[in-house]
């Protein structure tokens, strides 16, 4: 408690007659746009679910932004911290308040217009609403046209396991990518939702698709598609999956282009 309110002293003496901000950021889509806007020279810090771009990767962690401790913040000296909602326990934020360090909280893009308000809203916050919007111009161009439906399914996995396995359902970025793609995503329970076994037998994905995270976690993908809740899946005895970037496939970010043309041309090497 002791170092704590030392902490708080500090960071409060620390914003008398300081000039340029020092921003801490708890949410990888926050830090992956406050870069693209130019912005990532006043940062200080991030969570662990920043991992784009490079440069925010090099900069000190402040935990993950869903438990995000006031002392790690704190010890960052920020005058300014950009948070999704749900990041820290109200305690914590509450903490961080009482030292008079903004903070901005915002909330968690699910769809392409609420990533572009996303832009617009930091762009404001950071005074820069034009770059913010030619970063919006500039992803309103890269991205594609909707493919139309092909005949295609798969299955997004974040965890498989002895519990079973956890897919990605409607209202997720992955089913964005599974849409814009034209490839028809079998889970249908919104968000990431556990997924029965018969049921998923018996739908049988052409190929499945894993965050980066998940599949390094257990060795790679040879081990991944070893893992025995999907052992009878056809595509997972043939090891047909797609590796994606974890923040990438599963967060909205100005890489969405990026996100689209990757599952895009996957797809294509699965229609060979």
């Amino acid at each position: 408690m002791h170092k704590l309110m030392f902490l708080i002293l500090i960071s409060m003496l620390s914003h008398q007659g300081v000039a340029a901000q020092r921003i801490v950021i708890a949410g990888g889509s926050i830090t992956d746009i406050v870069f693209a806007l130019g912005a990532g020279k006043n940062v200080v810090a991030v969570d662990s679910s920043s991992t784009s771009p490079v440069a925010a990767t090099k900069l000190p962690k402040v935990g993950y932004y869903r438990d995000l401790a006031a002392e790690g913040v704190l010890s960052q000296h920020p005058d300014l911290i950009l948070a999704l909602q749900g990041s820290g326990r109200p305690e914590v934020l509450t903490q961080l308040r009482s030292t008079g360090v903004q903070l901005n909280l915002y909330d968690k893009p699910t769809n392409i217009n609420e990533l572009f308000n996303l832009i617009a809203q930091l762009g404001q916050d950071l005074n820069q609403p034009s770059q913010a919007q030619r970063l919006i111009n500039k992803l309103k161009q890269a991205l594609p046209p909707k493919a139309p439906p092909s005949s295609l399914s798969a299955l997004f996995i974040l965890s498989a396991g002895d519990r079973g396995i956890t897919v990605a359902g409607p209202e997720t970025v992955p089913d964005l990518l599974f849409g814009y793609t034209g490839v028809r995503n079998l889970a249908t329970e919104p968000g990431y939702k556990p997924f029965n076994r018969e049921a998923m037998l018996v739908s049988s994905p052409d190929f499945l698709v894993a965050p980066s995270h998940v599949v390094h976690s257990l060795g790679g993908p040879e081990q991944f598609c070893q893992q025995s809740a999907l052992a009878l899946l056809p595509a997972a005895q043939q090891c047909k999956l797609l590796v994606m970037d974890s923040l990438m496939s599963m967060g909205m970010t100005t890489r969405l282009p990026e996100a689209i043309a990757q599952l895009a041309a996957y797809r294509e090497q699965s229609t060979l």
